[in-house]
């Protein structure tokens, strides 16, 4: 049986602020700040490089309430630019 794979809150663990460009969109972290990331997002090679040279860290796996709230926020998105 496959493993579904679950969502995460990531924090920006650099001294400054970043941006990360996300294929389904760009998230701004202030230093030390904290976000939700969806399960699609967790596989974007953009979050995998910054997890991979430490700039980000995974703080822990979503809640489903998380992960439902992501998945409004995004479907709002997508609608508001007319998708």
């Amino acid at each position: 049986m496959a493993r579904q794979r679950k969502g995460m809150i990531i924090k920006n663990t650099d001294t400054e602020a970043m941006s990360v460009e996300l294929e389904t969109r760009i998230l701004h972290l202030p230093p030390g700040g904290s976000r939700p990331v969806t399960s699609a997002e967790v596989m974007d090679p953009t979050l995998r490089d910054l997890l991979q040279t430490r700039q980000l860290a995974i703080v822990r796996p979503i809640t489903q309430a998380e992960e439902f709230a992501i998945r409004r926020e995004l479907a709002g998105v997508k609608d508001a630019a007319g998708s």
